[in-house]
């Protein structure tokens, strides 16, 4: 997916960032309508970047058989290659 979200300079910035963060990481990202383009006027830019670092931070990354596991693997083992590939890269 290449789904824009366009984050205008009147968001609430906690819901902004709640669809942000769906949009980017439900099913670790591994979604066709992945918002993979993120356009926040520049207002609200500093605001909003503190707010989604905030709570993506506290995401609980681990085993996804658990409970309080929020993000768990990557589904397909040629996408995380790939993924590894860009931040490695």
């Amino acid at each position: 997916g290449k789904t824009p979200l366009i984050i205008f300079d009147d968001a609430d910035i906690h819901n902004a960032v709640s669809a942000t963060i769906m949009a980017n990481f439900y099913t670790q990202g591994e979604v066709c309508s992945n918002g993979t383009r993120v356009f926040v006027h520049k207002a609200i830019k500093q605001k909003f970047l503190q707010e989604l670092v905030r709570r993506t931070t506290a995401i609980k990354i681990g085993d996804p058989l658990k409970d309080d596991t929020e993000m768990g693997a990557m589904i397909h083992e040629a996408h995380y290659h790939k993924v590894m590939g860009y931040i490695e890269g």
